[in-house]
């Protein structure tokens, strides 16, 4: 009987072992529109006051949608290794004393996704910092412009500034929705088809003749910059973790693609959880 008994204990401790080993982080991307509007990116929306009784009202109906997320981690669009921003004025968010003790030249970016939408969930998790992962390259595309006016694609550039504007329109109407229907535009298999994957995999690489790939080598930096900010996201996840990634709408389809691709890792759709319904 003792002997039973030692071997029913070892079963059962190599059964939590298995369970343990088999066990996968759950990784989830909310793609956001910059509600600061930096200017940084090809195309930029204007939200008007994001700090607007009626715009905090709908922020506060957004973070309460994707915190049924329930993460353990929250990455942001903020450089690998800072602290003033993930730490720093988080602690001082959570104190109440952040917009007192901001420095002047910090506070424009009062206004951020990282301080209006992550800040916010965090605390509501009970979180005491969250995990800057970015990284960056140079992209730029300036000389392919340049390019493609000397070497006669005077097609390849119309078409690729029409698409420039057309998106250009496009945020322009869904801006005038609310908080939540910019959100659930800049998480659509939509705005992933006819922006991010045209933008760079069928106009931006088109720039180029022969073996010259000025096009594609501007792509290419743009996807070793995902590429980085995937390993910085590497080396933050554990087995137990839900981690939910709070980045620019422009590096969602990629990163998701990279967390699929990981056997060992369970993509969560947001979308799940900003359409859902009481």
């Amino acid at each position: 009987m003792r002997n039973l008994i030692l071997i029913l204990i070892t079963v059962f401790a190599l059964c939590l072992s298995c369970k343990a080993q088999d066990q996968k982080p759950v990784i989830s991307v909310l793609g956001m529109m910059h509600l600061h509007n930096p200017g940084a990116d090809e195309v930029n929306m204007d939200m008007g006051n994001i700090h607007s009784n009626k715009r905090q009202a709908e922020l506060k109906e957004l973070i309460n949608l994707i915190a049924k997320f329930k993460p353990t981690k929250i990455a942001i669009e903020s450089s690998l290794g800072e602290i003033l921003w993930s730490q720093i004025y988080y602690t001082k968010y959570l104190n109440g004393v952040l917009e007192k003790e901001i420095s002047e030249e910090d506070k424009w970016r009062m206004s951020s996704e990282t301080v209006q939408v992550s800040y916010p969930l965090a605390k509501q998790m009970g979180h005491n910092k969250l995990y800057p992962i970015d990284a960056h390259t140079e992209f730029d595309t300036a000389p392919v412009i340049v390019y493609a006016e000397q070497n006669n694609q005077d097609v390849q550039l119309a078409e690729f500034k029409a698409l420039i504007s057309s998106m250009q329109k496009d945020v322009e109407s869904i801006s005038k929705g609310s908080v939540l229907d910019i959100v659930r535009f800049a998480n659509s298999e939509d705005f992933d088809k006819n922006y991010n994957q045209k933008f760079y995999l069928k106009h931006l690489i088109s720039f180029g003749k022969g073996d010259n790939y000025m096009g594609t080598d501007v792509v290419a930096k743009w996807y070793f910059r995902n590429l980085k900010i995937f390993t910085n996201l590497n080396r933050i996840v554990t087995p137990k973790d839900r981690v939910l990634v709070i980045y620019g709408a422009g590096h969602k389809d990629i990163l998701v693609d990279l967390i699929k691709d990981r056997a060992d890792w369970e993509y969560y759709n947001i979308n799940t959880l900003l359409y859902f319904k009481k």
